[in-house]
């Protein structure tokens, strides 16, 4: 059985809201109707309907102002809008109610098969669009953020995403002793467990303004931009080390502890892979060090370079310097620093 479709009509003008009802009603819609812009406005967030028909000319607020309300209201879904327009409107006002997010018009008095068909063709543009929202907000659970958004404003119109250059903070997380839990441990619990660990870090990663870039198994790697991504990354791996050290998860004699590494420094951010399977990631030396910095670390310890440590005031969260150590891959020794956790 199809499901009843929801009209709000818009328009000052009882009779036109009565002739819009004995019009509409017999096609199976639901009409809810409104008699000018402030009242509409608040219909919209209760009815949440599927189609608005929005006279143009109403005392107080025009309907312009009302679709402009609409398409600035972050919280309200794509809802399309049909102006009901005068003969006599100017098509300048006409061309302005398209450019402010209206999606088509008819001239009343109106053609009942006209508007039928107007409707219609609305109302399939939104199913279209509810269900890319459906499928973007499933896809978002498997394919990072970053990923989601090169593919839907970095192609070129040869279809290859482009890259640029830089300057991020990289954090790799990697829970310590999980071959050997894992081993122990019967695989459904396995799965458990490691899904409770990765949501908690994820959730600290975004409290943190922080991207998770990659899930490989046991480790997270995210990616910090912005004036305060150094402070934001550390504070992360604060943040990590805290909610895992204070989980459930460490109240059997094998507690389940992470280590992590921090870099800041230049990247190449773009897509990688084959044509027939991308992935939109941060690559370079400073992704480098930050895993090798993660796989130095001991339980519960966040460590960092020097390139992080002179973006941060010690005071704000203090560290100590463990020294020169040799990371594999390069020539020199890098000063690596441990946050005070």
């Amino acid at each position: 059985m199809p499901v009843t479709k929801t009209i709000l009509a818009v328009d000052d003008e009882p009779v036109n809201l009565r002739l819009l009802g004995a019009i509409l009603a017999p096609q199976g819609y639901q009409l809810e109707t409104a008699s000018g812009g402030p009242e509409a406005l608040d219909k919209i967030k209760s009815v949440k309907p599927d189609l608005i028909l929005l006279d143009v000319m109403m005392p107080r607020m025009s309907g312009l102002e009302v679709c402009e309300r609409i398409r600035s209201m972050l919280s309200i879904p794509y809802i399309p809008v049909i102006f009901l327009t005068a003969t006599h409107l100017e098509q300048r006002d006409v061309i302005r109610g398209l450019d402010i997010g209206g999606d088509d018009y008819i001239r009343k008095p109106f053609d009942s098969l006209e508007l039928f068909s107007r409707i219609r063709a609305a109302l399939r543009v939104k199913q279209l669009n509810d269900e890319l929202s459906r499928t973007r907000a499933k896809l978002s659970r498997y394919v990072s953020l970053a990923t989601l958004r090169m593919v839907e404003t970095t192609f070129s119109e040869a279809g290859v995403p482009g890259g640029e250059t830089a300057d991020v903070t990289v954090l790799f997380s990697d829970i310590r002793g999980f071959t050997h839990l894992s081993a122990s441990m019967h695989p459904e619990q396995v799965f458990k467990m490691l899904n409770l660990c990765l949501s908690k870090q994820i959730q600290v990663v975004e409290e943190c303004q922080g991207m998770v870039d990659k899930l490989t198994g046991d480790e997270v790697m995210a990616v910090f931009q912005g004036p305060r991504m150094v402070s934001n990354a550390l504070r992360c791996g604060q943040g990590i080390v805290e909610t895992l050290s204070g989980s459930e998860m460490c109240l059997t004699a094998d507690c389940i502890g992470v280590g992590i590494g921090i870099n800041t420094g230049p990247v190449y951010v773009g897509s990688i892979g084959s044509e027939t399977m991308k992935d939109y990631t941060v690559v370079g030396n400073t992704v480098n060090v930050a895993a090798r910095l993660c796989g130095l670390a001991r339980k519960f310890q966040v460590l960092f370079t020097t390139n992080a440590a002179g973006r941060m005031d010690p005071v704000e969260m203090p560290y100590v310097s463990i020294g020169k150590v040799p990371l594999k891959g390069l020539k020199e020794s890098v000063e690596v620093f441990e946050l005070i956790t």
